[in-house]
C-alpha cells in the first residue's frame, strides 16, 4: 500500500540513535533502530499495541475478571484516568459517592462540575457499606437524584490508609448493581499491601460491567514515567478512547515502550514490586515507632497499605492554624482540609507521609509535632472560657 494519508513525521528526523537504561538489580533496557523509532512515533489513542496486549495478559493473570466484554486503554498516569471517568460519567450538579475524606486529585477534578458529594464514613476497614446503603435508600425514598459514579481507593486509601476487606467489597459491588452506579476503582497502592493477605479487586467481581479500574506504576516504579491504564466495559472504553484522542491524542509513546519492557519480564517486575513494598513497609514501621511520643495527644491506626498515617488530633477542633505553626518550626504537614471537598470546613485530622522522609528525621518530626499539638491544645483551652462567657 502506498500512503499519502498519514500526517506523521519521518523517523529520519528523530535525533536519537540509541536509548539505554541500566537497572539497579542488573540488566537493563535498550532500544535502537526500528524499535526506538517506533517508540518515538505516534501510536493509536488506545495505546502502544504491544503494551496493550501485554497488559491484557497482566490483568487476566492478576484479577481473573468475569467474562464481560471489556478492554483497556493507556492513560497519562492515574490522575488522567480519574479525569477521564469524571468527564465520562458526570453532569454538573450530579451526586457522586466517595469516602468522607478522599484523594485531593479527585476533588480538583470535580470542582468544575459542582457535584453533590455523598461522603461515606470509614472505620478501620474502610468505607462502611451499611452506611452507604442507608444513604442510597434514603435518597431513593425521597425521590432525589441518584449517583451514577462511586470513586474509591480500596487498598491503602489516600489519606486514611485503610484496606477494604473482600466481604465489604462484595457488599459494595452488590449495592452498585442494586442502585445502578459505576464503581471507579482507583488502585495505585495495590502492590503496597502490608496486611499479608491478597484481596480480590472489584474488577475480579465484575459480572455486570459496573467497574472501571484505574492502575498506575507511579508509586512502585516511576512517577515521572506517567504509566497508567484504565480497564473498563467495552461501551465505556470506546467513549474514553474518543475523549483521549481529542484531549491529548495519546500518552507518551516512549514511556509506554519503557513500561512494556518492564511488564514483559514478570520475574524482574515482581522482584521490584516486592522491593518497593518491603521498603515502604519498613518505613511505615519506623514512623509508627517514632510517633509513640504522640500517644495521648492524637489517635491513629497503623495503615494496612499505602503511604500514609491519618492522625486525629485530640482537643483541637481545627488543625489548620497548627499546620502553619509546624511549618514555621521546620515541619511540613498536610491538613485534613486537603481531603474534604469543602476545604473551608473544620477538621481534626492531619496526614503524615512516610515515603520520603529520612529515617533519622522521623523522631525529630515527631517531637516537633508533639510540641505543636500541645501548644494548640493550650490555645483551645484558653478559648473555651471566653466562648462560654460570650454565650452567657
Amino acid at each position: 500500500m502506498i500512503s499519502l494519508a498519514e500526517g506523521m513525521p519521518n523517523e529520519g528526523v528523530f535525533p536519537f540513535k540509541k536509548l539505554s537504561m541500566d537497572m539497579k538489580k542488573g540488566g537493563g533496557i535498550m532500544m535502537e533502530g526500528k524499535e526506538l523509532a517506533a517508540a518515538l512515533q505516534y501510536v493509536p489513542s488506545q495505546g502502544l499495541p504491544s503494551l496493550l496486549t501485554e497488559l491484557r495478559k497482566f490483568q487476566e493473570d492478576i484479577h481473573r475478571p468475569p467474562d464481560v466484554p471489556r478492554d483497556l486503554m493507556i492513560t497519562n498516569g492515574g490522575q488522567h484516568g480519574i479525569y477521564q471517568c469524571a468527564e465520562l460519567l458526570l453532569e454538573p450538579g450530579d451526586p457522586i459517592v466517595t469516602t468522607e475524606y478522599a484523594y485531593t486529585g479527585l476533588h480538583s477534578t470535580l470542582k468544575p462540575y459542582q457535584p453533590e458529594i455523598l461522603g461515606v464514613p470509614e472505620d478501620n476497614d474502610g468505607l462502611i457499606p451499611e452506611t452507604l446503603e442507608c444513604i442510597l435508600e434514603d435518597r431513593l425514598s425521597r425521590g432525589l437524584k441518584m449517583p451514577k459514579m462511586m470513586y474509591v481507593i480500596p487498598t491503602g486509601s489516600n489519606p486514611t490508609g485503610t484496606v477494604i476487606p473482600v466481604e465489604r467489597r462484595m457488599k459494595i459491588y452488590a449495592l452498585a448493581c442494586k442502585y445502578d452506579f459505576i464503581i471507579v476503582e482507583d488502585d495505585p497502592y495495590m502492590f503496597l499491601n502490608y496486611s499479608g493477605r491478597p484481596i480480590a479487586s472489584f474488577l475480579s467481581m465484575d459480572k455486570a460491567g459496573r467497574v472501571i479500574r484505574l492502575d498506575s506504576v507511579s508509586k512502585v516504579v516511576s512517577a515521572g514515567l506517567r504509566g497508567g491504564w484504565v480497564t473498563a466495559p467495552s461501551p465505556l472504553l470506546e467513549r474514553l478512547q474518543l475523549h483521549s484522542q481529542a484531549e491529548l491524542l495519546h500518552p507518551c509513546t516512549l514511556s509506554q515502550a519503557i513500561l512494556l519492557k518492564l511488564v514483559q519480564c514478570r520475574e524482574t517486575l515482581g522482584s521490584y514490586l516486592k522491593s518497593a513494598r518491603d521498603l515502604y513497609w519498613s518505613r511505615r514501621d519506623a514512623l509508627h515507632s517514632a510517633l509513640q511520643p504522640l500517644e495521648g495527644l492524637a489517635d491513629w491506626a497503623v495503615p494496612d497499605a499505602g503511604l500514609f498515617f491519618w492522625l486525629r488530633v485530640r482537643d483541637v477542633d481545627d488543625v489548620y492554624s497548627m499546620i502553619h505553626t509546624a511549618f514555621e518550626r521546620g515541619l511540613m504537614l498536610v491538613p485534613g482540609q486537603a481531603f474534604i471537598y469543602d476545604s473551608n470546613a473544620s477538621c481534626q485530622y492531619i496526614r503524615l507521609t512516610f515515603s520520603k522522609i529520612r529515617l533519622e528525621d522521623m523522631s525529630t518530626a515527631s517531637q516537633i509535632l508533639s510540641e505543636v499539638i500541645r501548644d494548640e491544645q493550650k490555645k483551645s483551652l484558653e478559648k473555651e472560657p471566653k466562648r462560654y462567657a460570650t454565650e452567657s
